[in-house]
């Protein structure tokens, strides 16, 4: 295919089908689920924490290379699939070595989340803030619900979209 008929050559077209890619690996990949619900935690307990300007950084920059990685490793599996038909020992290789660079980015958040909130304090003055406002304890329940549905729910799709099309 001609290399300049692939180009975007309109930024939000360009940011249309990022977000199309987005929502694909959401409908498609349960692992990047679970993080982009586990970030929302992140996001909850650092407001409740008083974070301060480089935990914020470190947490965000967690999140974001976590969730990059996992985009990333859908779309290396995407290619690998497309590439050959039947088992390949190199696609696997480069399935298996994509998969290898999410766990590792989402060891190193877990690093980073330890540092940020390792101390039992931090986290018992966060659970004492949701628990003394109803407000909080609904928002919290709320947060709890979508996670699971989110999680769980999203991705199911009907038969017929199982075949590609989503």
């Amino acid at each position: 295919m001609n290399e300049t008929k692939m180009k975007n050559k309109n930024f939000l077209i360009s940011m249309k089908h990022a977000a199309e890619g987005l929502i694909y690996t959401a409908r498609s990949e349960r692992n990047f689920r679970i993080d982009v619900s586990a970030a929302l935690y992140v996001i909850w307990f650092a407001s409740a924490c008083g974070l301060s300007r480089a935990e914020w950084a470190a947490a965000a920059v967690s999140v974001g290379l976590v969730l990059a990685a996992e985009t990333v490793n859908t779309a290396v599996e995407r290619t690998a699939d497309a590439a050959v038909s039947g088992y390949s020992v190199h696609a696997k290789h480069a399935k298996d070595a994509a998969a290898g660079a999410a766990l590792l980015c989402a060891l190193t958040a877990l690093a980073a989340g330890i540092a940020i909130f390792g101390d039992m304090r931090r986290i018992a003055e966060a659970a004492r803030l949701i628990c003394a406002s109803p407000v909080r304890i609904a928002a919290f329940a709320a947060v709890t619900a979508f996670s699971v549905w989110f999680v769980f729910l999203y991705g199911k799709r009907k038969k017929d979209d199982r075949k590609g099309n989503i």
